[in-house]
This record gives structure tokens, C-alpha cells and sequence, in this order.
């Protein structure tokens, strides 16, 4: 069994790393400097390390990095997707935090009737919950939009589309 794929973005490409979260991939994004703390965290925890700066290629590294090409967000997710044939598993769409890259847990829909909008205690049965920042998750619009707005840049989100009935 493959071992999944996981990655350490520069504080650049926090938008890169929020998307591929969004799609179950663990990345985690460092703010501050991009440099030999930077490349060393990356080779400790076993991660491809994502960055634009190109003076990151001349140094010495043990691990993996992968330099990306343009400054959108799309394109660089696009980038990452087809240059490590990485595949979209429905069962991994949004199953992580966007913020804090934690795994998200289960909640009982009576825990959060204080906690959600009133509107969407009525709509949603499903809720899910970041351990570490406490965020409280649900499906609506924002799921759909993303969806949409992968599709037309592209990024085929069939199989996440097909499981939801999105």
C-alpha cells in the first residue's frame, strides 16, 4: 500500500495549500522565511516541499521539493496534481481543516444546534469539526462552488461529484 503524499508549502502558497486540503491532501504552510528551517522541517516530517523560490533548488536537500511555475493558485494546483499523478479520491474531499491541516471529526447534529446559523441546523445533518482551531464544517454552497470553480479550470472532479450526487 502507497503511502499518501504530503506536503509543506512556503507561506506563498497558503491559497495552493487551502485547495489541496479542500481535496484530502495533508499540507502544511509555514509562515515566515523559506529557507534551510524550511527544506530541514520538510525532510523531517517526510513532506514534498512546495515553493516558488528558486534559490531553494541550489541548495543541498535530502528531501523532495517541487518548484512551481506560476503565481496562480489554480495553475499551481493544476501544476502539482499532474506533475506528481496524484488522484482525487472522493472519500478525501473535505475531510481535512483548511486552516490548521488537522483531520476533521464527526459531531452529532444535536451538538451544534447553538454552535451553526439556525437556517443551517434546519438544512444540514452532517457536521464535522476541527480538533485544533474548533471550526465547525458543513456541506453547502461553499462545497458546490469549489467544485465548479476546479471543473472549469480544468481539474477533473468527477469522482468527488459522482459520490456526493453534487
Amino acid at each position: 500500500m502507497n503511502t499518501p503524499m504530503k506536503f509543506l508549502a512556503d507561506a506563498t502558497l497558503a491559497g495552493l495549500a487551502r485547495w489541496l486540503r479542500l481535496l484530502g491532501f495533508d499540507t502544511v504552510c509555514v509562515r515566515g522565511e523559506a529557507g534551510r528551517p524550511l527544506m530541514r522541517q520538510a525532510a523531517g516530517e517526510g513532506r514534498i516541499l512546495l515553493t516558488r523560490r528558486r534559490d531553494l533548488m541550489e541548495r543541498q536537500f535530502s528531501g523532495r521539493l517541487l518548484l512551481l511555475p506560476d503565481a496562480a493558485t489554480v495553475k499551481q494546483l493544476s501544476f502539482v496534481l499532474q506533475k506528481l499523478s496524484l488522484e482525487i479520491q472522493a472519500q478525501n474531499f473535505c475531510t481535512l481543516c483548511l486552516s490548521c491541516n488537522q483531520k476533521l471529526v464527526s459531531l452529532e447534529r444535536e451538538s451544534v444546534r447553538n454552535l451553526v446559523p439556525e437556517y443551517v441546523f434546519e438544512h444540514c445533518t452532517a457536521y464535522t469539526r476541527c480538533p485544533q482551531c474548533r471550526k465547525i464544517f458543513w456541506p453547502g454552497t461553499h462545497q458546490r462552488n469549489a467544485l465548479q470553480f476546479l471543473t472549469e479550470n480544468g481539474i477533473d472532479v468527477t469522482q468527488i461529484r459522482q459520490s456526493q450526487n453534487i
